[in-house]
């Protein structure tokens, strides 16, 4: 009986040692409020000029407007010649 009790004993103690672990995210502020100054791809931060293979094309992070000094960065496709494809424009509505 006893060594019965104490098989069982053993052979429960591992499982009574599994833990639940709880993970939290920080937040840093500072990332949130300069989000656009980064490019995130598989839960890592790009800066500008980054190079990202995927399958058979490659990705720059780069301003979503180039005119603009402080505009937002986003994945472009570089093209064969190795340009950068800018999605194309919405047509604009007039009302006259």
């Amino acid at each position: 009986m006893v060594l019965f009790i104490f098989t069982i004993a053993l052979t429960l103690s591992p499982s009574s040692d599994a833990k639940t672990v709880k993970t939290y995210s920080i937040i840093d502020t500072n990332e949130v409020i300069n989000a656009g100054n980064i490019c995130w791809y598989d839960n890592k931060r790009y800066s500008e000029g980054a190079l990202v293979q995927i399958h058979s094309f490659t990705l720059v992070c780069a301003p979503s407007n180039p005119q603009h000094n402080n505009s937002k960065l986003i994945w472009l496709k570089l093209d064969k010649k190795g340009n950068l494809v800018y999605p194309a424009k919405p047509k604009t509505i007039r009302v006259n």
